[in-house]
């Protein structure tokens, strides 16, 4: 009688236990799924897809573009996923989507780019070359604050050169607000355009920067190499 009272108390224990594991890790489980990692060890390759909105048409574009996107993408042959960022000024929606290689999003591309509510996007593929980070490697979060900088190169000019000075620049930004908790350059394969990424802990943060002494001198430095534009955006969905 002792063995088999003993036999039904470990299998209490044990599923008890399972229970416990399953109720601490669903926490972990439903982070994960909101949460994506920014390649950087060049093996795989980045796609920005940038729509210019008028405000009247932000909301219905967005929606648009995540119902498209969740319909078609995570069926297609090397795509892992698409973080979708929300610009803070209303003016632009980008998707930023990871391939396991740029052939995968090639034959993806081949079926024609969809344009969203008659809006044609701007397109390129880029591999991240460089980050610096606070503490944790680069990822997007849903509700993540997110600068997005297009250097979109002069003629004449490197990108290379371009890129090396951005890299540069990187640590002592990183050092100058505690805000900032990391940062990518992401050059263009196809040599038009530098990406630069960045995460905030919030706009207040990002503002700051722009307040420190002897910052705005130093923000022109790619005016020989490039047009820059950039905002503040959202991360609202992520997508696998």
């Amino acid at each position: 009688m002792f063995k088999v009272f003993d036999r039904r108390f470990k299998g209490w224990i044990t599923a008890i236990t399972l229970a416990l594991s399953t109720l601490f890790l669903m926490p972990l489980v439903a982070q994960a799924a909101n949460e994506v990692l920014l390649d950087s060890s060049n093996s795989i390759v980045n796609v920005v897809t940038v729509y210019k909105v008028d405000r009247s048409e932000q909301n219905k574009t967005l929606t648009d573009l995540v119902k498209l996107n969740q319909e078609n993408l995570p069926q297609v042959s090397g795509f892992l996923n698409t973080s979708i960022f929300n610009g803070q000024d209303e003016s632009e929606i980008i998707a930023l989507s990871q391939w396991k290689d740029l052939s995968s999003f090639q034959s993806y591309a081949k079926q024609g780019q969809r344009n969203i509510n008659k809006i044609t996007p701007q397109v390129f593929a880029c591999q991240v070359q460089h980050t610096e980070t606070r503490s944790t490697a680069p990822s997007f979060s849903e509700k993540d604050v997110i600068m997005f900088s297009q250097f979109k190169m002069k003629p004449g000019q490197k990108q290379s050169e371009l890129s090396t000075i951005v890299t540069q620049e990187m640590p002592g930004v990183l050092q100058m607000v505690s805000g900032l908790q990391w940062a990518a350059v992401c050059p263009s394969t196809d040599k038009s355009t530098i990406a630069l990424l960045a995460r905030w802990n919030s706009r207040g943060d990002f503002k700051s920067l722009g307040q420190k002494p002897g910052f705005e001198k130093e923000s022109n430095y790619w005016d020989d190499y490039a047009n820059n534009e950039h905002g503040l955006y959202d991360v609202v969905k992520i997508i696998r």
